[in-house]
């Protein structure tokens, strides 16, 4: 048995800096969302949420969660990481119900279990091979427009849904493919900042990255209304290794580690997580949910 090296140890305390801005982003996030009184699927809060502090402090640990995690995978490998990723559900909910001044009911607990353990499965076994590439420009337009477009049809489906736990589920999930598909748009886009500043300003996937990373931030901020923390940050959490995957595997020549095999645990750790998720839920559709329709706003900071 060999002891980790420090290059490992560095790169594991980077993920876990870079999964403690995440929660920080999130929490922020939701305690915004509590503060609007209409849906940000319309267009009338936007102009709030773009004044309001609590929206640009989300931004600020946004921002340091993607240098940690860029920091990280720099000392340690992407097995190692990436399922790190489950810790924001062990730090996110505790630090959300403490906020609401409550205690974590029995259901948060056995919901965040289940939902990490298929995480972290999921996590092992979609992890792709060391082969592939890169995007092409094409296939960075391709991917950049054909992303956007679908973000944009299911925030807009979202809008249209009554039901308060659908609608944050819907806009969790386009969240997580945002980021997933600017992990691999990013990707690109550094490899071509490699053949100089012009090179890589003028590159299809930079532009790609910045839109469908804002996009994704702003779906982010839309899920957490109406819904406690737990439910619309596992979806994410749950949407995004998938979205990158998917990419990979289809337009960068990446395959999948666990085969075929691998493919069979990923639908069960899908379904066990959906359960976890699901359980989540159980407090927002009996308290929190009903909370956020009759209780007044907030005061805004």
């Amino acid at each position: 048995m060999t002891l980790l090296s420090y290059g490992m140890w560095l790169g594991i305390t980077f993920g876990v800096l870079s999964c403690v801005s995440y929660t920080a982003a999130a929490v922020a996030q939701r305690r915004l969302a509590v503060r609007m009184t209409e849906p940000l699927t319309g267009r009338r809060q936007l102009g709030s949420l773009l004044r309001h502090p609590l929206w640009w402090v989300s931004l600020v640990f946004n921002g340091g969660r993607a240098g940690f995690q860029v920091a990280a995978v720099s000392f340690a490998p992407l097995t190692v990481i990436q399922p790190l990723g489950v810790l924001v559900l062990i730090f996110g909910i505790p630090w959300s119900a403490r906020l609401a001044h409550r205690k974590v009911s029995r259901a948060e607990w056995h919901g965040a279990a289940y939902t990490m353990l298929a995480l972290g499965v999921l996590l092992a076994v979609t992890v792709t091979g060391d082969q592939g590439g890169v995007l092409s420009a094409e296939d960075s337009v391709l991917v950049g427009v054909g992303a956007v477009v679908l973000l944009a049809a299911i925030a807009g489906i979202a809008g249209r849904v009554p039901s308060a736990s659908w609608r944050s589920y819907l806009l969790a999930a386009a969240a997580g493919i945002a980021f997933g598909v600017a992990a691999a748009t990013v990707k690109t886009a550094v490899w071509a900042f490699g053949d100089g500043l012009l090179a890589g300003l003028t590159h299809p996937s930079a532009l790609a990255t910045a839109v469908i990373a804002v996009f994704g931030l702003f779906l982010a901020q839309a899920a957490y209304q109406g819904m406690d923390l737990g439910a619309p940050l596992g979806v994410t959490t749950l949407a995004n290794p998938v979205a990158a995957a998917l990419v990979g595997v289809v337009f960068m020549g990446e395959t999948y580690a666990g085969g075929w095999l691998g493919g069979a645990v990923a639908l069960l750790c899908g379904l066990v997580a959906a359960y976890g998720i699901r359980l989540l839920t159980v407090p927002a559709n009996g308290v929190a949910e009903s909370a956020v329709q009759t209780q007044e706003p907030e005061p805004r900071a």
